[in-house]
């Protein structure tokens, strides 16, 4: 069931959580995870600034991830050798981070005990690796939850190479991305230490889909949920409810 925020820094927000479960989460507003994607123009200074006031006001901690390791992915997909792959996902994601910090400042924070982080530095950490090894067997062994990441990263990669089709090898090399982003997904509250987490976008993602309606052998944990969180104008900007997910944005 959709929501209205009732937090006052961040009014014109709705939020739908997925599940009955994904809702006692946000119920408990313990902590929650910002996902924010490069070469998104949903992601501009306003809207971050309001999303970030009304998170804050609404949740005990947040933290915002910024995908920088995870980016080197798509540009490796798209052709660029390592060390370009590397440099261009290090520029792309500083102007982000930057976008995100000068927001949250905007907004009256980050307070104590916000953050914000690049996946990188999260991804070194034994817990994310382990989520991350769970997640690469299952993707190797299940036909439609590898599916859907080669849907998805066709859609990313098409959109960056000015809708020409990317080769099978290009749309192979990408879903490391969507693996990159997945432990998140599955439990996140083990990642950053909290009783629970949230995790959420403002538009629906097949995968989330998949996940938390137990269509995979990918099963988040108990404390972990997922919600759509969108303006609630202009009308139909984001949201559109769960029934309609069908394709879903990556990045």
């Amino acid at each position: 069931m959709a929501r209205e925020s009732d937090a006052g820094a961040g009014a014109g927000f709705v939020i739908e959580p997925f599940t009955p479960n994904c809702g006692v989460v946000y119920e408990s507003r313990a902590h929650v995870v910002m996902g924010v994607s490069p070469n998104n123009s949903y992601f501009n200074v306003a809207r971050l600034t309001g999303l970030l006031g009304w998170l804050s006001a609404t949740f005990a901690r947040v933290d915002v991830v910024v995908p920088d390791s995870a980016l080197v992915h798509t540009h490796l997909a798209l052709g660029y050798v390592p060390e370009r792959a590397a440099k261009k996902a290090r520029g792309e994601t500083a102007v982000l981070r930057n976008r995100v910090l000068r927001a949250w400042k905007a907004a009256g924070g980050p307070g104590p005990g916000h953050a914000v982080h690049l996946m990188s530095t999260l991804a070194a950490s034994p817990v994310y690796q382990r989520l991350l090894e769970r997640v690469r067997r299952v993707l190797a062994t299940d036909d439609r939850l590898h599916k859907a990441c080669l849907k998805m990263s066709r859609q990313v990669l098409a959109g960056r190479l000015g809708h020409a089709e990317p080769t099978p090898e290009q749309q192979e090399l990408a879903t490391d991305y969507l693996a990159a982003e997945l432990p998140f997904f599955l439990d996140a509250a083990a990642i950053f230490d909290v009783p629970s987490s949230l995790c959420f976008y403002h538009r629906p993602v097949l995968l989330a889909d998949l996940i938390f309606s137990g269509r995979t052998p990918l099963r988040p944990s108990p404390r972990q949920g997922y919600a759509l969180i969108y303006p609630t104008s202009p009308p139909g900007a984001a949201g559109t409810g769960r029934a309609a997910i069908t394709n879903g944005e990556a990045r």
